[in-house]
This record gives structure tokens, C-alpha cells and sequence, in this order.
């Protein structure tokens, strides 16, 4: 936790539109200003500066089962500090998901671009299929991949998971694993077993 002392205002502002048949959009435009300047920000964060950087999010509902969503930060110049966009699609069959991270102002210096994308299907009314993948683009390399199956009813949710992770930049090396986690409906956080 920080603590930020000074006088400072967060303004923004937030636009949407919906339509009866349920698609919906909106627009959030914001930055946060103070009277001086903070060092217990870094610089990479885009805080420490009397004027933060601007944040804008986009989202929308085109129709449904479809959702898209655009989140950026955005230095004075209006340069892209940070930027994630992604496609989430749902319907009696299963979901899926693709997210994309630019990063280019990070603690480590070191940009960031990855994508990450996952989904499950179907397969009766109680089992079914996962997919996960995290492709780091900077080292062209798969960070994770799980493969799974899943059971589940109107209390629990149990999965086996497979997963492969690589060697990447600061990490000891590739590894397997096996994970079941069980999810009871309940309680609503899953407890994991290796």
C-alpha cells in the first residue's frame, strides 16, 4: 500500500449507449491531477507527475454472445503507455476469450506483449473440454499451456488440468504438471490440489 499526501482530484467521464434489443457500448475517459508531484510513484507508472496520464476504456455488446473491450494509457502526447484488447464469445456450446497486453512502461524496463486466450466446450451436460495459452510475443515462446476436463453440476465444479509451462526469461526452466481444482458453487473460490 501507498500512502499519497497532497491535495489531488480524480476526474473522468463516461459515456454509454443502450439499445432495447441489448447490445450496449461505452466510452471512459479519465486521468487523476494534484498540486505537486509524488515520488512514491514511479516513473512507469504514469502517476507521479501533478497531471497523471490519461486512461480510456472502451467497451461493447455488439450482439449477443460477443463482447469487446479496449483499455489504454496514454501519456500527455497521447503516445500508448499501455494497451489491452480482447474478444470474449459465449453461448450453449461453450466460451472462449483472446486478450492482447502491450506494455511498454513496466518496472523491469522491459516491454511487455503477449496474448493470452482460452476457452471451454461442452461435451454433455455435465462434462466438458478447457483450453488456456499465454504466448509471450517479445520471446516468441508459449509461457503456459493447459489442456483440461471438467465436471460439473449445480454445487461443484471439478477439473483436471495439464499444464505445460516453459523456459522464459527468469525462470528455472520448462515444467509439467497436473492440477485438480474443485470449485464448490457455494463458496465460490476454488481449492486447488497438486
Amino acid at each position: 500500500d501507498l500512502y499519497e499526501d497532497g491535495i489531488r482530484a480524480n476526474v473522468g467521464g463516461r459515456a454509454s449507449i443502450l439499445w432495447d434489443d441489448g447490445r450496449r457500448a461505452s466510452l471512459l475517459v479519465g486521468r487523476s491531477l494534484r498540486t505537486k508531484t509524488n515520488d512514491v510513484f514511479t516513473e512507469q507508472s504514469g502517476l507521479r507527475s501533478k497531471a497523471s496520464d490519461w486512461i480510456v476504456a472502451v467497451n461493447a455488446e455488439p450482439m449477443q454472445g460477443l463482447s469487446l473491450f479496449t483499455r489504454a494509457r496514454l501519456d500527455d502526447d497521447l503516445s500508448v503507455a499501455r494497451a489491452e484488447m480482447g474478444v470474449n464469445v459465449h453461448n450453449k456450446w461453450g466460451s472462449g476469450y483472446v486478450r492482447y497486453l502491450r506494455d511498454r512502461a513496466n518496472p523491469n524496463d522491459d516491454k511487455v506483449e503477449n496474448v493470452d486466450l482460452g476457452g471451454q466446450l461442452k461435451l454433455t451436460k455435465n462434462w466438458g473440454l478447457t483450453a488456456y495459452g499465454n504466448r509471450d510475443m517479445e520471446q516468441d515462446a508459449w509461457v503456459i499451456r493447459d489442456l483440461g476436463v471438467y465436471y460439473t453440476d449445480e454445487c461443484t465444479r471439478i477439473d483436471f488440468i495439464y499444464r505445460k509451462e516453459d523456459t522464459l526469461r527468469g525462470r528455472l526452466g520448462p515444467s509439467s504438471s497436473f492440477t485438480v481444482r474443485l470449485t464448490l458453487a457455494t463458496l465460490g473460490e476454488p481449492l486447488y490440489g497438486n
